[in-house]
């Protein structure tokens, strides 16, 4: 299954260049093609930095990691405060 899903993400690129090509054969992307592109691109920094300080902890905070504790499985977190 993991070598289908290798495959797909690489022949992907290929498939949406071909498409490009049929649907849009002027060598110029269309001017709404660019502004879509574009938006998407900006949404995806964004979602990254909103994941980033989300996930961020304080740089001066101890760091616990994951440990087994009775069998179960204690996530990482940041140390408590003294």
């Amino acid at each position: 299954m993991s070598r289908i899903i290798e495959i797909l993400l690489f022949v992907t690129p290929f498939l949406a260049f071909a498409g490009w090509r049929l649907l849009f054969p002027s060598p110029l992307p269309p001017l709404w093609l660019l502004q879509c592109l574009a938006a998407a691109v900006a949404l995806m920094l964004l979602a990254l930095l909103w994941s980033r300080h989300q996930d961020a902890g304080d740089a001066n905070q101890a760091y616990v990691p994951a440990r087994l504790v009775d069998g179960q499985i204690v996530p990482a977190q940041p140390a408590p405060p003294r």
